[in-house]
């Protein structure tokens, strides 16, 4: 959303109604085919997946879904046996400094898990190994098994045997050996997702698609939704619990678990089912099902020489195009297993093998499938290291031009490849992190756009609240296609939607880079969070989230002092940073209720009636003089509902414009605009949009649901004084109840007191609760 930052509380905005563009971009500006949208475009999971020490493994890895890849070729060699000794009966190297610090960190992680027994926090609702979940706002509670599931020998075994004649059923056998196989795999809670990944293929008219279900009701809803699945009686999902990071959509009453067999099970199903298409011939890309296939990527693939001369190519969770240009690679950080380009090869297949049965016989409690294909990428049988390397001249060369211009470098011939030789006989690809974009690569830093690279796909990682996160962000940038039209009429019956105008952002002296300005600024938007929340329940409407600008960067790691994550390109601030970065959306599901992504009304699938000017109507607030004695009624020199006759005619984006005394009540509201017409309000100036409710028992209803809705922590940290390890600043703060932040006509006379200084304090500094520092030890 454009317009620039204004002064004060930008309480009248008549010139501010020309050119209004709430999701604002070209569809340049995401990388994404010109006719596919018009607008805006980790690891995983803020909470949830969070260990309550707040120390988590800093290599990132993406354990809530499935990844892999393939491709095809000519006949493929035999296959490899199985081989299901115990991972504890073979040879196990010692930890190599000089393939990063994840082996220690993932040590430390692990003695910690063991130390406090695998309690995790979930936003509000903190679950132990022996509680039961606690209901917050009459929502179900988030119910982590924490229990390290039994080995199931037989379904291991029928796993290691999959593919065999009469158990298999659905369409890889109808898969064209001479095209790209795109695949991936999803089991039932996160079928959502799936939906979203095929739907985005079918935009781009791809086709040679296949999805592993792993449950019948994945296998019945790919019938139903005509999508070609594949079917193995061997691979079953057995156990009763999701294996993600966080509770699937939907279904916030759902038992996850975050650790144990069921996420080796997991992996070791997805191996099996990339195992099965190799020996088959094809050449596949496999991505997890909270990926987006962005631009068509089959161009790349069939004409670049990475693809044709590597056995596997992987994506990369290295946030550094910098870096990753200076080491040909970043082959010092973790490899993500979200997006694995494979070819049908005797070491592919070899690797496959290895890496099923290694899911299969692990007796490492947290070990996951990523951290297992990482370890064999760098570890021989023998457990030797050898380390990456680099393919260089003639061999590691370009030989043909690029049919795009490559992310990193010029795609001319002779530049050297991104690939090495790992362990296994692998050779190796490491995927340009600017066209196989990671989320943070993506949706924070924005590095296709500023490298001016066409990005090809986006993995959701690097994100937080659970896979609420994930879909936020695919809305907010217009990947999410599978909202139903009654998404973008707003509620049954209802009168539409209010929304905050775009350049209605925090006072420019908190936009500049810093944890003391992020977290003033995040108690801004949160206010005003609030506020539109509160004129939504007033007049029937849905609250269109706000454009956040970032100050500081979210991570599980350190980004203090420079708030910035270590090894990142882009710096603070973000101006389209995504709402998990200050909101914890599962808590705003939780307190029920309904809002809509801040690019919403951009988006090309709101109806006629929500587009046209004559369906938005502009809210103006006007304040006292600072001299005039404010009694708290009307009379402050606005009468209610009052058409501005400037504006009234219609241009500028809106039908008309309709001025209020700043910080009105909900009967104010419903006086003004509760019959209005429009489907969408918009505001001046969120922070002046409320007061309180007249009804004091509302207020309070309202405070209690709010309460649940916006609280969420995070912990902004960098090195410790003192004997401390890490010492940190702590989000996020909660605006004050409006049962109690209720004197409207003291906001008005601070605000119209404040309104010359840029700085706009009194406005809105005093109506939220601080939280403060932590020492951690």
């Amino acid at each position: 959303g454009g317009g620039e930052v204004r002064e004060g509380l930008r309480l009248s905005m008549r010139e501010s109604k020309r050119g209004l563009s709430f999701g604002g971009g070209d569809p340049g500006d995401h990388g994404i085919a010109g006719d596919a949208t018009s607008f805006g475009g980790g690891h995983d999971d803020e909470d949830d997946d969070k260990d309550s020490s707040g120390v988590r493994h800093q290599q990132l890895r993406e354990a809530s879904h499935p990844p892999h890849r393939i491709r095809d070729s000519p006949p493929p060699p035999e296959p490899p046996t199985s081989s299901l000794e115990p991972l504890e009966s073979r040879t196990r190297s010692p930890p190599s400094h000089s393939s990063s610090s994840s082996d220690e960190v993932r040590t430390q992680t692990r003695e910690l898990r063991n130390k406090q027994d695998g309690a995790r926090q979930d936003g509000a609702v903190a679950v132990g190994a022996d509680a039961k979940p606690r209901p917050v706002a009459g929502k179900a509670a988030l119910e982590v098994d924490h229990s390290t599931h039994a080995r199931n020998d037989e379904a291991a075994a029928a796993i290691a045997q999959a593919g065999r004649a009469g158990n298999v059923k659905g369409d890889a056998g109808r898969l064209d050996n001479n095209k790209i196989v795109f695949a991936s795999f999803v089991s039932k809670g996160f079928h959502e997702f799936m939906l979203n990944w095929f739907a985005h293929t079918q935009r781009l008219g791809i086709d040679n698609v296949i999805v592993a279900a792993f449950d019948e009701e994945t296998e019945a809803l790919c019938r139903e939704k005509g999508i070609p699945y594949h079917s193995d009686a061997d691979l079953r999902y057995t156990f009763d619990v999701v294996a993600t990071g966080g509770q699937p959509l939907h279904d916030p009453g759902a038992k996850v678990t975050m650790e144990g067999r069921a996420f080796q099970q997991i992996g070791a199903l997805k191996a099996a089912f990339l195992l099965h298409l190799l020996q088959s011939g094809h050449r596949v890309l496999v991505s997890d099902v909270d990926t987006v296939w962005l631009n068509d990527p089959r161009g790349w693939f069939d004409a670049d020489d990475l693809p044709r001369r590597t056995d596997v190519s992987i994506s990369t969770d290295c946030l550094s195009h910098t870096d990753e240009r200076r080491t040909h690679g970043c082959w010092h950080m973790q490899f993500n297993t979200g997006i694995l380009w494979l070819r049908p090869t005797a070491a592919t297949m070899a690797l496959m093998a290895t890496w099923r049965d290694a899911l299969l016989t692990t007796v490492d409690r947290f070990e996951h499938d990523q951290d297992i294909f990482n370890r064999l990428l760098r570890t021989e049988a023998n457990g030797a290291r050898p380390g990456f390397a680099l393919v260089t001249g003639e061999d590691g060369a370009r030989t043909t031009r690029s049919t795009v211009q490559e992310a990193i470098g010029e795609g001319e011939v002779g530049e050297q490849l991104h690939m090495a030789r790992a362990a296994r006989g692998i050779t190796l690809g490491a995927l340009p992190l600017s066209r196989f974009c990671s989320g943070h690569v993506f949706f924070v830093q924005r590095l296709p756009s500023a490298l001016g690279v066409t990005p090809l796909v986006v993995h959701t990682t690097y994100q937080f609240s659970q896979a609420r996160g994930k879909r936020q962000r695919l809305r907010e940038t217009g990947l999410w296609l599978i909202d139903e039209d009654g998404y973008y009429e707003g509620k049954k019956g209802g009168a539409g939607f209010v929304a905050m105008a775009p350049e209605d952002q925090p006072p420019p002296a908190l936009l500049t880079p810093g944890i003391t300005n992020h977290l003033a600024a995040a108690a801004w938007y949160r206010l005003a969070v609030r506020n539109l929340l509160a004129v939504a329940r007033a007049t029937g409407r849905v609250a269109v989230m706000p454009r956040v600008v970032c100050l500081c960067d979210r991570y599980w790691g350190n980004v203090l002092p420079g708030c910035v994550i270590p090894g990142s390109d882009q710096r603070p601030p973000f101006t389209r940073c995504p709402a998990d970065h200050i909101f914890n959306l599962p808590n705003m599901e939780r307190a029920g209720i309904d809002w809509r992504e801040w690019s919403f009304l951009d988006n090309p699938r709101l109806p006629d009636s929500s587009r046209r000017a004559d369906g938005r109507v502009y809210v103006e607030f006007g304040l006292p003089a600072p001299e005039t004695n404010d009694t708290g009624t009307d009379e402050v020199g606005v009468v209610v509902g009052v058409e501005s006759a400037e504006a009234s005619g219609g241009g500028g984006g809106y039908g008309r414009t309709v001025q209020m005394p700043a910080y009105p009540t909900d009967a104010q509201w419903r006086t003004s605009l509760g019959a209005a017409r429009e489907k969408v309000v918009v505001v001046s100036s969120a922070i002046a949009a409320f007061c309180t409710f007249v009804d004091a028992s509302e207020a309070r209803t309202f405070d209690a649901t709010v309460a649940v809705a916006l609280q969420a922590e995070s912990h902004f940290c960098g090195p410790g004084t003192a004997g401390h390890a890490r010492s940190c600043e702590v989000g996020f703060d909660v605006p004050r109840g409006t049962a109690v932040d209720a004197d409207c006509a003291a906001m008005r006379r601070a605000a119209a007191a404040d309104s010359g200084d840029a700085d706009a304090g009194a406005g809105f500094r005093a109506r939220y609760v601080q939280i403060g520092h932590h020492q951690d030890s």
